[in-house]
């Protein structure tokens, strides 16, 4: 017995019939199914690094902004009940500090007027 010899495969008769169906029904729908397939994937991932992209912009704070609060709270502190301050403050400096105000009582009575309407 010679054991070199390559093994032949030799289909039975079940797997002749499924080869057969399967090249039947399949052959011509799955070269559609790829491209569907590809095309769904590619617009998923588009769309996923879209929205992570979007998400990141949304997060982002600007420093500046945070900044500015931070030092219009610490001038206002500074100022409140301290009259020396206020005397050495510059017209212009004044004139910014009862613009603040007056953007302050105008944001309270918004939120008031929001509460009376509730109740």
């Amino acid at each position: 017995m010679n054991n070199k010899e390559m093994i032949e495969y030799k289909p039975n008769l079940i797997s002749k019939i499924r080869s057969f169906f399967r090249k039947l029904f399949h052959s011509s729908n799955s070269s559609f199914d790829n491209t569907q397939t590809i095309s769904r994937t590619n617009d998923r991932e588009t769309d996923k690094s879209s929205n992570k992209k979007d998400f990141i912009a949304e997060i982002k704070i600007d420093t500046n902004d945070i900044d500015k609060v931070y030092k219009k709270k610490e001038f206002l502190d500074e100022i409140n009940g301290n009259e020396e301050a206020l005397n050495m403050l510059s017209v212009d400096r004044l004139k910014e500090l009862s613009k603040y105000y007056d953007q302050m009582i105008e944001q309270n009575n918004l939120k008031i007027q929001k509460l009376k309407a509730n109740t």
